[in-house]
């Protein structure tokens, strides 16, 4: 087992062992949050290096795998192309459908305010509104320092 992966089990051991530790009623739930956020601020880090790495070095990465075709150091290394990616926005006739389209979800989420505060939701011609259906993202939460 290499440095790097001893590494990482130490980490999820710290982790692990502090999880223990406020079961156990050792450490504080604050006290364990405020470190484990430190920790995946660190791991977020270390992270968006390794990707800035593949990014920037892509290109010789992929020609220098090709002296490699049945694999280096136990790893095959696959470049796949970007998907396609269409935009719309430049077209008039989408311009228009979405400029509907928000029109249409900002009266239905009208009409479900206006219902939770007891009002009526119908149209002017008495035709009922149907109401939009309501989901909630998870809940989370956010740790700042003092300034």
């Amino acid at each position: 087992m290499g440095f790097n992966s001893e590494l990482h089990i130490q980490i999820q051991d710290e982790l692990m062992n502090t999880i223990n530790k406020v079961d156990n009623g050792d450490v504080g739930l604050l006290d364990a949050f405020i470190q484990m956020e430190e920790e995946r601020k660190q791991l977020e880090t270390s992270l968006a290096i390794i990707k800035s790495f593949k990014d920037e070095n892509l290109d010789s990465i992929a020609e220098e795998s090709k002296e490699y075709p049945d694999g280096y150091m136990g790893y095959k290394v696959e470049i796949r192309n970007g998907g396609r990616m269409y935009s719309f926005k430049h077209i008039p006739e989408w311009q228009t459908y979405q400029e509907a389209l928000k029109n249409c979800e900002e009266r239905h989420k009208q009409a479900f305010i206006a219902k939770e505060k007891g009002l009526l939701t119908a149209t002017e011609d008495g035709e009922e509104i149907v109401l939009p259906e309501i989901s909630y993202r998870k809940s989370s939460i956010i740790l700042k320092p003092y300034k």
